[in-house]
């Protein structure tokens, strides 16, 4: 795929909600997770353990109020796209997201993921 198409897939399943379908087609094997400000999940390396990550924060979500996914900018290998999504937790808070996340590509597949918020 070339990272136009890898941009246009990636917008699509994000915006019906199909995060396992993101990692199974789109992730490479040895991809990498970066996000600095999060206490538990600032670097994972490997899909298996993106998964879990994504395994375990869904633990602590009951539902999803709002959720929003911008149009991807493309920049050589790199793609960002702007998201904003409110989780209800368990406990009956709601959790605003607003981030952007950069995506590496390289041979059609994203290699990392970094998240600004």
């Amino acid at each position: 795929m070339t990272n136009q198409e890898v941009a246009n897939r990636l917008v699509s399943l994000l915006r019906d909600g199909k995060f396992e379908t993101v990692y199974d087609e789109l992730f490479h094997q040895d991809a990498h997770h970066i996000e600095p400000q999060s206490e538990y999940f600032s670097d994972i390396k490997g899909i298996v353990a993106i998964k879990a990550k994504d395994a375990a924060m869904q633990e602590n979500i009951t539902g999803v109020e709002a959720m929003e996914v911008g149009d991807a900018i493309i920049a050589k290998n790199y793609i960002a796209i702007p998201y904003k999504m409110t989780v209800i937790l368990k406990d009956g808070n709601k959790w605003p997201l607003d981030e952007i996340i950069v995506y590496k590509i390289e041979n059609g597949k994203i290699i990392s993921e970094q998240f600004f918020y």
